[in-house]
């Protein structure tokens, strides 16, 4: 299945409100959780069976339950879950690895806890874990590699750290790493994959490179 979010009322020919799903052919299927404002991430869980959504929305899910701009919604019904984190401002960007789900944007509080622009949330309860990097500007991108969370934003300090717009953090302390590619404008996108980190954004020069 291919899930998109995004800001439209209609998308492959049906009536779809800014989340759908395709089959691999391109089809799109009955899936219609109709988020009420835009949706700007998306994450699965391992088994396929949740699926976790991030915006700007207050409604979201088949039955049109009440969510603050953060959602976990049934592959197989379109309907959310109980789990609702409530952050009080919207989502970006969000990764999931095990148990836990990352999740970045432009909040300061989450599941009732203060949390600067990023947090990481059990993935059954919606409650936040202690890990806390609070970066001092929003959050845009995540990708999990291992123990390693790349975050991208427009940030220029994470975890007590001068970081310029990407930074790699413990999974487990939030702790930051050395690694720091200097990045002159924000980034919106990562991917981690084997040893390399592909980013993309609106900079012209990392790590002293154009």
């Amino acid at each position: 299945m291919v899930y998109v979010g995004g800001t439209f009322s209609n998308i492959g020919g049906q009536a779809r409100v800014n989340l759908a799903a395709f089959d691999l052919a391109g089809n799109v299927n009955s899936w219609a959780p109709n988020a009420n404002n835009s949706v700007s991430s998306i994450a699965v869980s391992s088994d396929g069976l949740t699926i976790y959504v991030g915006g700007s929305f207050s409604m979201i899910g088949a039955a049109s339950q009440s969510r603050s701009n953060l959602a976990a919604i049934e592959s197989s019904t379109g309907n959310a879950t109980a789990w609702n984190p409530g952050p009080d401002n919207f989502v970006l960007a969000l990764a999931v690895s095990g148990s836990t789900v990352y999740a970045g944007g432009a909040f300061a509080n989450v599941g009732g806890q203060p949390r600067n622009n990023v947090a990481a949330l059990d993935a059954v309860t919606g409650i936040p874990t202690s890990w806390a990097p609070n970066p001092n500007l929003p959050v845009s991108s995540l990708a999990v590699s291992g123990s390693t969370v790349y975050i991208g934003g427009s940030f220029t300090s994470i975890g007590g750290q001068p970081r310029n717009r990407l930074a790699a953090v413990d999974s487990s302390s939030g702790a930051v790493s050395a690694w720091n590619p200097d990045v002159n404008n924000t980034v919106n996108s990562i991917i981690a994959s084997g040893s390399a980190v592909f980013i993309g954004g609106s900079f012209s020069a990392v790590g002293g490179q154009t």
